[in-house]
Parts: structure tokens; sequence; C-alpha cells
């Protein structure tokens, strides 16, 4: 009797949080009985809570020994275990728990967590449901499980479990913050503002939600409000590198040299952020400090999208020393539009007395094999690469050969097409380039539907040529009722491009390939850019430094292609077209 009044006692103190009293009397009680299971146990728990987790592990594996068939005692060696960071243990113990009492909710849950850690998320994901099963409305296992399926890319099996959370729990800051997540991961930015707002609205200090309305406005171009977002989130988290990084780019897109300072306060705390240092060599080329940007810039290698396609060769990476009768092989590395833009470095290279091989996109091999420089052109991924000392992808040149400012010439492309007749020549010619690569990381800013461009029909005495070698779909319809030749084939080469091209006076292009191609050759181009346009554009201005023929049309607002095509209309009713004027 006098035991179990100790028994109560010591629970109670426990309860109350008079851990000294509590431990004295566990203590107390193993001591006269060592075969107390439950002393044992809630010694170990106590022990687990005052930061002493190995003691309260040993302690409650003696209650397991004495009593095997309790979940509870599972559950709680579980968390102790998982306190000392012995991971097979834990989950031993949680299965033992789960094994025992198959309704242990608990035990599935942590169980999910331990798989969710070690991004096995199918694993989480069927634990999860299991805790689901032991109890429908469980709001932490429907949120965990929203996670899981989040982390699987399955965003509509992520939402249909967290607004199960939110009926059971409307007020749950996380389940509205995951399942603005969930939207955002599906591409439905709008959707996920309300829930962002939601979540901070219940937890105004929730660092991750106001770092993920920021996400959702820039993925909407809402700029100003992404600014916003960033900055809160980075006040209440100061040394957050996401946030630091997230803020650095987010004034790059508004054009803002701050967020240099932003990033590399980025780097000083985390020096190998390979996104941070690559994003702020993009940051420095956009506002022309050459030197510096193109030494950040080779970070790029490092981030997962282009860390893939790094060629691992055993030859050394040339970094501009005399060849001396050496073969370097030069590859290219990104976008169609690279390759062409950074060719014209090709020739310095040949300079340095080496022979030069050129790998390229099999589309650019018939056009590029004969430019200045070149001994031998592949086509990338399908001819052998012959013997070579020394390689060099092409976007590198620039940082290897030493020249801080770009090269103001493109690259020459040798062409001799016949020109079209005479009579033509009373007509303005247009080529029409209006939408890119559906893959490019930023497509959905820089392309634009085809019936932005139809005030274009409305001037006299032009012509369109349509120089894209696919229409989409949603393009179909809006191409009938366009008045333009379309002479490409979808299966044709850039030389078939070029040979349209020359036919014409003046190119309208989106930021594609097609524009990299045409100014090269010399064409004047008409450039049309987002608000947010790449970096090798710079920040301001009409002109650029890398094409002479080309000018640059920039949005004044994110989207507005309309008010950018009325200037373009303006402009070419004026007739003042680079190249055209005399």
């Amino acid at each position: 009797m006098k035991r179990f009044v100790s028994l109560n006692l010591a629970i109670q103190n426990h309860r109350a949080g008079r851990l000294s009293e509590a431990a004295s009397l566990y203590r107390d009680l193993v001591l006269a009985d060592p075969g107390n299971a439950e002393a044992l146990h809630l010694l170990g728990v106590l022990m687990h809570q005052i930061g002493q987790p190995r003691t309260g592990a040993e302690l409650i594996s003696r209650a397991v020994e004495i009593t095997p068939f309790c979940a509870i005692y599972h559950l709680n060696l579980g968390n102790a275990l998982l306190a000392s960071k012995d991971m097979d243990g834990a989950i031993r113990s949680y299965r033992a728990a789960a094994a025992c009492d198959p309704r242990c909710l608990d035990a599935h849950i942590n169980i999910g967590n331990i798989a969710l850690s070690e991004k096995r998320y199918q694993d989480a994901a069927d634990s999860y449901e299991r805790a689901v099963v032991c109890d429908p409305k469980s709001r932490d296992a429907l949120v965990l499980l929203g996670v899981a399926w989040i982390e699987m890319g399955d965003t509509e099996r992520a939402a249909a479990a967290l607004d199960s959370a939110l009926k059971v729990d409307p007020t749950h800051a996380l389940a509205h913050m995951f399942r603005g997540y969930a939207a955002a991961k599906s591409g439905d930015y709008v959707g996920s503002l309300p829930f962002y707002r939601e979540a901070i609205r219940l937890d105004p200090l929730r660092d991750e939600a106001h770092n993920n309305l920021g996400a959702a406005y820039e993925g909407l171009g809402r700029y100003a409000e992404a600014a916003e977002a960033f900055s809160q989130a980075l006040a209440l988290r100061p040394s957050s590198v996401e946030y630091l990084f997230n803020v650095g780019l987010n004034m790059l897109r508004r054009r803002d040299r701050a967020g240099i300072g932003y990033l590399e306060r980025a780097i000083a705390l985390e020096p190998n952020h390979a996104e941070a240092h690559a994003t702020l060599g993009e940051m420095l080329l956009a506002f022309g400090e050459y030197e510096r940007g193109w030494r950040e810039y080779e970070w790029r290698w490092q981030r997962p999208g282009l860390a893939a396609r790094k060629r691992n060769f055993h030859q050394p990476v040339w970094n501009g020393q005399a060849l001396e009768g050496r073969v370097i092989l030069l590859h290219a590395e990104q976008g169609c539009g690279d390759t062409i833009q950074f060719a014209r470095y090709v020739a310095q290279v040949q300079g340095r007395s080496g022979r030069v091989i050129l790998e390229v996109q099999e589309g650019l091999h018939s056009l590029l094999g004969a430019i200045p420089g070149v001994s031998q052109c592949l086509r990338q991924g399908i001819d052998p690469l012959p013997e070579f000392d020394v390689h060099c992808p092409l976007m590198s040149l620039p940082l290897a050969l030493g020249t801080a400012q770009p090269m103001p010439q493109p690259v020459r492309i040798p062409l001799s097409f016949a020109q079209a007749p005479g009579a033509e020549k009373q007509l303005l010619r247009i080529g029409l380039v209006w939408s890119g690569n559906p893959q490019h990381i930023r497509d959905t800013f820089r392309s634009m539907p085809l019936r932005n461009l139809h005030r274009l029909r409305e001037l006299p005495d032009a012509v369109f040529t349509c120089l894209q070698k696919v229409v989409t779909e949603n393009d179909e319809d809006a191409v009938r009722e366009f008045p333009m030749s379309c002479p490409l084939t979808p299966d044709g080469d850039f030389l078939e491009t070029a040979r349209t091209i020359d036919q014409l006076d003046l190119i309208i292009s989106v930021d594609t390939s097609v524009a990299h191609l045409a100014a090269s050759m010399g064409k004047p181009v008409w450039l049309l850019l987002p608000e947010v346009a790449d970096w090798r554009w710079g920040v301001e201005g009409e002109r650029t430094v890398w094409y002479p023929s080309m000018t640059l049309f920039r949005q004044r607002r994110e989207g507005d292609w309309a008010e950018l095509m009325e200037r373009v209309v303006g402009r070419l009713s004026e007739r003042v077209v680079v190249g055209l004027e005399t």
C-alpha cells in the first residue's frame, strides 16, 4: 500500500513539474523494488525530460525487459533513443510499440518522422496513413501526411490531406502554410496566397510562412510584394542564409544593386553556397562588373540543374595559357543561344596557337562548323570525341581569356545566300518569334501568346515571317488569323533558320536563340524583354554590349506585353529601325 501511495505521489509531483521530488520518489521505489517496471519507466521518462536521454533509455529498457508487451514503454524508449541519436534503436522501439498496440498513433507518427528526415518519403507517407487510420481526426498525422505527399510531388493528395487537417483545426497555422505550399508546388501561386496569409495571421512570427509568401509573389512576378515578405522573414531570422539569398535574388530582379550585399552576407555565413555565388555572378555581370562576375559565375557548375551536365574529362580545364600547338575542346553547355553568343571567343582561343575542336548542339553543327578558328566541329552527344589536351566550356571563355569586358562583335557566321527579288524590297519584311523553349526555367515570363503581336497587323507595307519551328496548341488559332508565312520545318536546323533570316529586314523576337542568331548575322533585332531580363541584357537601356544591331524593349511592368508592343508599333510606324534608317 505504501509503495502505491509513493508511486501516486511521485506521479503527482512529476505532473506538477516538481521533478526533483518526483525523481527522488521514483528512485526510492526502484531501490525498494528493482522489478517495479512503472517506476523504472517513469524515472526514465523524467531523465529524458531533464536532458539525460541515454540514462532515460537505460531505465526504460529495464522496464521493457520486465513488461515486454506494454506499448507506452516501447514508445517512450523510442523517444529517448531518438534523442540519443540512435535512429535504428528508436525505429525498433516504435515498431515494437505498434506491434503491441496497432492503434498506437504516436508510434506510427514517429516512424514516419524518421523516414521523412531520411528522405524516405513513401515510407513516411505509409506510416502517416497508418496513423490516420488509428485516428482520422489526428490533425498532426494529416499535416505530416500532406508534407510527405508534397515531397513526393503529389500535390493533389497533399492538398486533400491538408484540407482534412484544416477541417479538424481551422486555426492551425502550419496546416495553412503547408496547404499554401502544396498549391504553390502545383504552380497555383495565386491559390497559395490566402493560405500563407492566414498562416501569418494566426502565427505572425512564423518566418517560413513569410518566406513562402515571398516565393509565391516571386512566382507571380510581383516582386515588390515579394520583397516585403522576404524582408519580414529575414527580420525574424537574420542569420538565415536562405532568407539572405532570397532577399538578394529579389533585389537582382528589381534591378537593385544593394542585393549584392545580401548575397555576400549569405556567402560569408555559408562560403560554399553555390547558388548564392552563381547568382552573385549573374548580378555582377548584369551591373557590368565583369571581372569579378565571371569568377563568381563559375559556381554555376555546382547548381543542381547544371551539375549533372558538367563534363568531367580527365584532361584539365584550360585556364588561358598559351596552347603551343596543343588541341583544345570547346564545348557547348547550356542553350543554343548561349552557344551562338559565346562562339565569338573561338577565334581568340585559336590565336593562342592551338587547334580548336568545337562541340555544339546538333542543330548548330552546320551553321557553326565553318566559323573562323575552328579546325573540327562535332555534334554534341552524337559524334565521338577525338584526342584533345585541354578543354573549356564556352561560357567560361571570357574568364579563361582574361577579357573582362565582353567582345562587342559577335561571331562572324559565313553566309552566302541568294537575296530575295528586289521588288519585295518595297515592303518591310519582319521575322517574328514570340515564344521559346517551354522547359526554360523562366519561360513563363520571357514568352508571350501570339495574340500580343496582333497590333503589328495594322502596319502598312509590312509582311511577316514566322521564325518559330514549333507553334504550340494555344497559338494555333492565332497563327491562322495572322497573315504571315511559316517557311521553317519542325526538324530543320539553324542553317535553315539563317537562310530565312537573311531574306528579312528586321527580327522582332522574345529572348530566344533566334535573336542571337539574327544579331550575329548583323540583322536589326528588336528584342522584347520581360521586366526581369536575363543578366546578359543588363538592367537598363536600349543598347547591349553584346550585339551592335540589337535594340532592347523592356517591359515597364511584369507581364505587360501590351504596353511594350505599343512602343514597338509606334517605333515601326516611324520606321526608326536600326540599320534601316539610312
